[in-house]
């Protein structure tokens, strides 16, 4: 799915603006989606020029204007079109794995450092689910906790996943540092 579905989307249950857009896409769809915020401003320039959504500005005394987004008939029924059409299979691409793939061409340092550092990295990820969830769980419906759940236990799978690669290869260099001790006291 694409960022302008996700927009239109989101509103299709209540206006919104921009910077509400932001806070649901982070506590929804940043962990799992590859989407950046960066992409939602120039997408709802887009949205509103193609007539799929309108914005009126709030004028307002005390603190800055808004711009607030509601979704249009026709932009209701684009999404409706895009969430309707069927959910391909997509190859996931997972760097880690390739380059694990390779790490006989690093020495077992290098490799255990690259592992523990992919590790935090995902760790951060799971933390940060971890920590939005009792806002997630108040304020999602049925559906939208079902995908935070599955995106909480994906990441929880991936640190345990990584976590096993990582014991593998300290298990290794710690057998290849004990050859090479072995190795330098018979040399003696």
């Amino acid at each position: 799915m694409d960022v302008r579905s996700i927009i239109l989307g989101f509103l299709m249950g209540q206006s919104m603006t921009g910077y509400e857009l932001r806070k649901f896409f982070s506590l929804s769809f940043s962990f799992f989606s590859g989407l950046s915020y960066g992409s939602i401003y120039p997408a709802l320039r887009k949205l509103e020029a193609e007539g799929l959504i309108s914005m009126a500005l709030q004028v307002r005394d005390a603190s800055p204007n808004r711009k607030v987004y509601t979704i249009t008939e026709r932009g209701r029924e684009a999404f409706l079109s895009s969430i309707r059409e069927p959910v391909p299979f997509e190859h996931q691409r997972y760097n880690f794995l390739m380059h694990l793939f390779f790490f006989a061409h690093l020495n077992p340092g290098e490799r255990v450092g690259l592992a523990r550092n992919h590790l935090k990295s995902v760790e951060k990820v799971r933390e940060s689910l971890e920590e939005v969830a009792p806002e997630v769980e108040k304020g999602a419906d049925r559906f939208q906790l079902l995908t935070f759940r599955f995106g909480l236990r994906f990441f929880s799978d991936l640190c345990a996943n990584v976590e096993d690669a990582l014991r593998a290869l300290e298990e290794d260099a710690a057998a290849t540092k004990g050859k090479e001790a072995a190795k330098a006291r018979s040399r003696t």
